[in-house]
């Protein structure tokens, strides 16, 4: 598969299957089948109908991965989505130096191309706000600090606006984040919302989310997990949802206007992040970000105008 970013393990169609029947022999007489996605971080592989394998694509993903196998046993049953059973931890080798996994497969299809067509039914909003605040509800207090996932984002957004003025790239060339600053510094100068540590998802973007008809059935992709500010999470609602389904699923939640302007910044940052990177890439994630960026602008200028 080609590789996003300098420095990734090169993986081919050869490398996987030798991986799997080295080490899950019971699945040699599977077939392999290389996908294509909106994911950063792994590259995927359907392994006959049931399964899924994922391979992270370097050492950072590697550890996103590691916390999965920690977590994802800790959350079984406490989400209103199916999340992944992990059924084989591959160990690393000369050819392949992280650790692997095979995950059993969540029937149905993410739900990136839907987003992108304009297909958002209203139910998605309650089932996003229904696992956001189920996220909230894990007791952070009954575990020892040091068992709290870790994860770049969920801080101040002071934090995650860093680099919005002088971040430059190979291929992508310097970032023009112009066009979202007003919305972050309007978020900044509002305040900061309550800063009760909550358990976070903080990748609840189209990718990582698995519909069947018209209802979410799955969350994908707990490498990010972390805790931090809950209006982190609330980005979805533009990641996601459209002007109806956003404000049900604001008033499910309950979201005053410090925090709703918190998580529309969010939205902004990794929506502006994701289309610079990987438009030039040509990667999946950029019109995912680019249509999170467009659907902030206008919810902004509502508010702001009326």
């Amino acid at each position: 598969m080609p590789a996003l970013f300098d420095g990734e393990t090169p993986v081919t169609d050869d490398l996987v299957r030798s991986l799997v029947d080295d080490q899950c022999p019971r699945w040699r007489h599977l077939p392999l089948r290389a996908m294509t996605t909106s994911g950063t971080e792994h590259i995927t592989y359907r392994l006959g109908d049931e399964l899924l394998v994922r391979i992270p694509r370097n050492a950072d993903a590697e550890t996103g991965l590691r916390k999965e196998l920690d977590w994802l046993p800790r959350l079984h049953g406490r989400l209103p989505l199916d999340i992944p059973v992990v059924e084989h931890v591959g160990e690393p080798r000369e050819d392949n130096p992280h650790a692997w996994s095979v995950n059993r497969w969540i029937e149905g299809e993410d739900v990136a191309g839907r987003v992108l067509a304009g297909d958002v039914p209203l139910a998605w909003a309650d089932t996003l706000a229904e696992t956001i605040a189920a996220l909230r509800d894990v007791d952070l207090e009954a575990l020892p600090p040091a068992e709290w996932p870790v994860g770049s984002r969920g801080g101040h957004l002071s934090e995650r606006a860093e680099g919005l003025d002088d971040s430059d790239d190979a291929v992508s060339g310097p970032l023009d984040s112009s066009h979202i600053r007003h919305v972050v510094d309007d978020a900044l100068a509002a305040g900061a919302p309550d800063d009760r540590r909550v358990l976070l998802h903080a990748d609840l973007i189209p990718g990582n989310l698995v519909a069947r008809g018209n209802h979410l059935v799955g969350l994908l992709d707990f490498g990010t997990l972390t805790t931090g500010y809950a209006a982190t999470d609330l980005t979805p609602a533009w990641w996601v949802l459209d002007t109806t389904g956003r404000q049900r699923f604001r008033d499910l939640l309950d979201v005053d206007d410090v925090a709703w302007a918190w998580g529309r910044a969010c939205a902004a940052i990794q929506g502006c992040f994701a289309h610079w990177i990987y438009a030039p890439r040509g990667h999946g994630l950029a019109p995912l970000g680019a249509r999170a960026v467009a659907e902030v602008l206008e919810d902004w200028e509502t508010a702001a105008h009326g």
